[in-house]
């Protein structure tokens, strides 16, 4: 009888430690600021699990994707350089039925940047997206271009 009640004690200490534990993982915030977060938005422990590819770099503009699965409907930043200068840092949250369909989030992870006219001088150019706040590329990148204003 006494080990019964020792047992259930037991059972018990562990699973109001494992509650505890879950409920204060829970409710930390991101250390990265520049990944998007909205305060109904459910928060995974432990770091992003970041997937994107850097679809296209043309003349006309820059085109890609990226998300977080841990957060799968929360749209989160990439951040565009031209060799080691930085462009741009712009959201991924534009929807592409091509991102629904595979079953990345709601869809809402595309992005699409207008080349600036700076970089239209006829030289060449290495096009970099990464994750913004991160040394993480997006897959396929760089790339390459050289483009001169038509105007």
């Amino acid at each position: 009888m006494i080990s019964d009640v020792s047992r259930y004690r037991t059972f018990v200490l562990i699973f109001v430690g494992i509650s505890f534990s879950l409920a204060c993982s829970n409710n930390k915030q991101t250390s990265n600021g520049n990944l998007s977060q909205t305060p109904n938005s459910q928060v995974s422990s432990g770091p992003p699990v970041l997937e994107g590819f850097h679809d296209i770099a043309t003349c006309d503009g820059i085109v890609g994707w990226a998300w977080d699965q841990k957060r799968p409907d929360d749209p989160i930043k990439v951040e565009i350089y031209d060799g080691d200068n930085l462009i741009a840092t712009i959201p991924a949250d534009t929807f592409r039925q091509d991102l629904l369909a595979a079953k990345k989030g709601n869809g809402k992870h595309g992005f699409t940047y207008p080349l600036p006219p700076q970089l239209k001088d006829g030289k060449a150019h290495s096009i970099r997206v990464k994750y913004a706040g991160t040394s993480i590329d997006l897959d396929s990148t760089p790339k390459q271009l050289n483009c001169k204003f038509e105007g």
